[in-house]
């Protein structure tokens, strides 16, 4: 069952500017101002006993190293750790900390990055039928030669037109 959505379950317009200024950790300046500082406190917490383990579990399921570097760097933001700045630099080095301890604990197959899907002819079709550019019964042979009949752009001629 789905959750029907409010539309007007929302901040007002202009709220945050109304709100108490330094409300939240990131509004606030940063517990750790140079990169070297920050990365050291990552690695120092990475490598507690119980987030060592976590780790290794979630990198044996195949969750891809992306995946977590996204959610470690963005807790530090959110956290108020580190700017976003230091955030966005600090994102290859994370990643490259993962790496290392997925390589030590001996995880067999490391995900670099989420796999991206491929569309077959059949998925194609499917899309082609949902907004209606062909029918049950046609190929994509047919497809394709009408789609190549078709002007390719707003200024372009077409084929009676040469």
């Amino acid at each position: 069952m789905e959750i029907p959505v409010n539309p007007f379950d929302a901040p007002v317009a202009g709220q945050s500017l109304t709100d108490t200024p330094k409300n939240y950790p990131w509004e606030n300046p940063a517990r750790f101002a140079k990169l070297d500082e920050s990365s050291l406190h990552i690695w120092k917490e990475l490598n507690k006993k119980d987030t060592l383990k976590r780790i290794i579990i979630l990198l044996e399921a195949g969750t891809p190293l992306e995946a977590l570097t996204r959610t470690i760097v963005f807790s530090g933001f959110v956290e108020g750790a580190f700017s976003i700045d230091s955030a966005l630099l600090l994102t290859p080095i994370v990643q490259k900390m993962l790496f290392t301890i997925g390589k030590a604990a001996g995880v067999s197959k490391l995900k670099l990055t989420s796999p991206k899907k491929n569309m077959t002819e059949e998925m194609i079709k499917d899309l082609y039928k949902a907004r209606g550019y062909i029918s049950k019964n046609k190929n994509m042979k047919e497809v394709k030669d009408k789609e190549e009949d078709k002007p390719k752009g707003l200024m372009s001629r077409s084929k009676e037109d040469k």
